[in-house]
């Protein structure tokens, strides 16, 4: 076998292409044990009896205009040592026609060269030439080489020499400048070199290397069914590559440093990797790159293997293309990410975009993609404030699941995310305080952030944030209450004991020393959770009066109110740009004879559809079925046989939820939305509640009914329909103003 080689190391699913390869690796193994050398490569003897091509070397070469460059490459080629009836020469004109023609007739008429063989196409497409070549080519191995390139002497012989049908073999590459001086070490070749004599894993070791077109010898029969992108302007080996690697169980050969094999490569002011800044380019062609990436990418069984972690780092590397644009043309940043987002990406590196940008710090312990209306609140809070953001959230596995859909509501605004792995708790203190044991020790030392902005109902996003805001007293810090956290919505309290006597003398002591404040004695964490905030927040974000009324008035300390006044602000939920609601087509019928009503949501014992149901039933059969109720709930099958009780129960349509996208999408497509306070009235003064699904509504451009406490924030709004909790009068009202509205 050949010294230091190594077979590329796959997972599981490459299994079937193992097997699909035994044959042929059979006899290959047959033939090495046969023809062994001295020096451990192999004397290719016979080898070509296995499959229909000629014993030698095709090599492949693209040429558009190359009429005042090509004879170096031609000149190379004529000088090698390997025996001319082993390699053939395909050049492929590409383009309108140019002197080149003649310039090769000349070269191989004075030289004869008759392995020369030339082919033309009208369109200047390089990815369409290496096509035509491959189409051609009948050796048993290919070359690519371009043609202001060239060889080393003894390039082709030695490739040969180390050749395999299961090996693609590589040699070092030296980059020639237009005044002939020759770098040894760029980074190409400093990976190469750095592999000599050792073994690799080709996909990370050699991961530049393996997706440009030279330097490497490729068996022809691994390339019968693989062919260049000819849609694509540039980049298309990496595409083609990428591919080739991840689709081909392939070892991976480079030759050795004492052999001297030379790839001569010609760097000329237009060669893309000095091409020129412009949209084009750099955000445009990398896209079209990237999207046939994202292609391979969904063709992976699995997202833990190294071919797909290679695929991503393809997309990384063509990413920072667009990054180094948005560097110098900052104000184009919306059209930069639009243009991202229109491709529909599966995976896109916001991240390296966004690598620098963030100089506020989020922290929100449930976050997208977990299923939660606190995490889609947040998310929102972050796509209207525009802001590249970091953001510490925890793993909540265990008690959410997933809708990585909703990640596009903040990916292009993030440049990175720290999960934490703690055990999702809303109200027991080692889990909650591990989450902040471990945030900080995450949240990066060397940022400078102006700002951290917290927001609970789940308390560790606070006692996160009150501990970075310790360790960094000059920091903003913003935290915002979805709702009370010490009273539950019965208006009772909450009690979950703090269990660390060191973090309560410390934060007793430092309200009383720095605030003049009596000594707290209560060890319960949803006390603390808001106490903290009002102390050390340096803005204290409310989402509507009547919560910020309440909790000041409920709170124990009453000597806090004025501290909370000085710094409070009423932000009601955030409402997403129009673009977020046609990006999911539901394909959700209705009938359009129909006056068709929605509502989304839970059923609880304060908040539920009952005087809905009750109204429906009240109105004349004829004048009942011009309605369909459509709702969605996450236990349809209780609802469907609660209903069952009411005439109405045909009018009515129970669905299960849909993801955050589709909700939005389908806000768009009913007559009317029905939202509804919580019942208070009984349990608590005044009614700190706003459902924050109003706010996905107001997006919708449809009319909104809502069914209301007196006294609450949204008795106050003025929208379409209104109606009171309860009264089933107001109720059938409402029905019989939208039949008159819909004449």
């Amino acid at each position: 076998m050949m010294d230091k080689l190594k077979i590329v190391n796959l997972q599981q699913e490459n299994i079937k292409r193992q097997q699909q390869n035994k044959e042929i690796l059979d006899y290959l193994s047959s033939l090495k044990k046969e023809y062994k050398r001295d020096d451990n490569s192999i004397l290719r003897k016979n080898f070509s009896n296995y499959e229909k091509y000629k014993k030698g070397i095709t090599v492949i070469v693209p040429s558009y205009q190359g009429q005042n460059v090509i004879i170096n490459c031609l000149k190379s080629l004529e000088n090698q040592t390997m025996d001319k009836d082993l390699f053939d020469i395909i050049i492929v004109l590409n383009g309108e026609s140019s002197l080149t023609l003649e310039v090769i007739n000349q070269f191989k008429e004075n030289h004869e060269m008759n392995n020369i063989y030339v082919y033309e196409s009208s369109i200047a497409n390089a990815s369409i030439a290496r096509n035509i070549a491959l189409d051609n080519a009948n050796r048993e191995f290919i070359l690519f080489l371009d043609d202001d390139d060239y060889l080393s002497e003894n390039y082709l012989e030695k490739m040969y020499q180390y050749a395999d049908y299961d090996t693609v073999v590589i040699s070092q590459i030296v980059d020639v400048d237009q005044n002939n001086n020759k770098n040894y070490d760029n980074p190409i070749n400093n990976q190469i070199k750095s592999v000599l004599e050792k073994e690799i894993n080709a996909f990370s070791d050699l991961n530049m290397v393996l997706t440009i077109n030279a330097c490497k010898l490729i068996p022809t029969i691994k390339l019968n069914n693989l062919r260049y992108n000819e849609a694509l302007k540039n980049g298309e080996d990496i595409v083609f590559f990428t591919e080739f690697f991840v689709k081909n169980y392939m070892n991976v050969y480079v030759i050795p440093a004492r052999e001297q094999v030379y790839y001569y490569r010609l760097i000329r002011d237009n060669s893309v990797s000095r091409k020129q800044m412009s949209f084009e380019f750099n955000v445009n062609d990398r896209l079209r790159v990237i999207k046939l990436l994202n292609d391979l990418l969904r063709e992976m069984k699995s997202y833990q293997n190294e071919e797909f972690d290679f695929i991503i780092s393809k997309i990384n590397a063509q990413s920072s293309f667009i990054k180094s644009y948005l560097e110098i043309n900052s104000n184009e940043r919306k059209k930069v990410f639009d243009t991202i987002r229109e491709k529909q990406l599966s995976y896109f590196p916001y991240h390296i975009i966004n690598r620098g940008q963030a100089n506020k710090l989020i922290i929100s312990y449930c976050f997208p993609p977990y299923i939660d209306t606190s995490a889609n609140v947040m998310a929102k809070r972050i796509r209207n404030s525009g802001e590249v953001v970091d953001v510490v959230y925890n793993e909540m596995d265990r008690v959410r699941v997933k809708d990585d859909n909703t990640n596009i509501l903040v990916e292009d605004l993030i440049e990175e995310r720290i999960e934490i792995s703690s055990y999702s708790s809303f109200s027991s203190w080692k889990p909650i305080n591990d989450f902040c044991e471990e945030g900080l020790r995450k949240i990066s030392s060397e940022k400078q952030y102006n700002e951290v902005y917290s927001r609970a109902l789940w308390p560790g996003s606070h006692f996160l944030a009150y501990l970075f805001k310790r360790l960094h007293p000059n920091i903003k810090w913003i935290a915002e209450f979805s709702d009370p956290i010490l009273y539950d919505i019965h208006g009772k309290e909450r009690y979950a004991s703090i269990d660390s006597k060191k973090f309560l003398r410390n934060v007793q002591k430092i309200t009383k020393k720095r605030f003049k404040l009596p000594k707290v004695k209560n060890d319960n964490l949803f006390f603390w959770c808001e106490y903290l905030p009002y102390l050390f927040a340096d803005e204290l974000v409310f989402t509507n009066e009547n919560q910020l009324n309440y909790m000041m008035d409920k709170f124990p300390v009453k000597k806090i109110k004025n501290i909370i006044l000085e710094k409070v602000k009423i932000d009601r939920h955030p409402t997403l740009p129009e673009d977020f609601y046609t990006m999911y087509k539901s394909n959700y019928s209705l009938d359009e004879s129909k006056i068709n009503i929605a509502y989304f949501g839970n059923f609880y014992k304060t908040r539920n559809l009952n005087e809905l149901f009750e109204g429906l039933d009240r109105l004349e059969g004829n004048v009942r079925n011009n309605f369909k109720l459509h709702i969605f709930t996450s236990k349809p099958d209780e609802l469907q046989e609660n209903i069952q009780k009411y005439d109405s129960r045909y009018n009515i349509a129970v669905n299960s939820y849909v993801n955050f996208l589709e909700f939005l999408n389908l806000t768009t497509k009913f007559d009317c939305l029905v939202v509804n306070d919580a019942v208070t009235k009984d349990e608590l003064p005044i009614n700190p509640f706003l459902p924050s699904k109003l706010s996905d509504y107001l997006g919708s451009d449809k009319k909104i009914w809502a069914i209301y406490e007196r006294g609450s924030v949204l008795s106050s709004m003025a929208l379409h329909y209104m109606s009171e909790l309860g009264d089933v009068n107001q109720v059938v009202r409402v029905y019989k103003e939208m039949i008159t509205d819909a004449k």
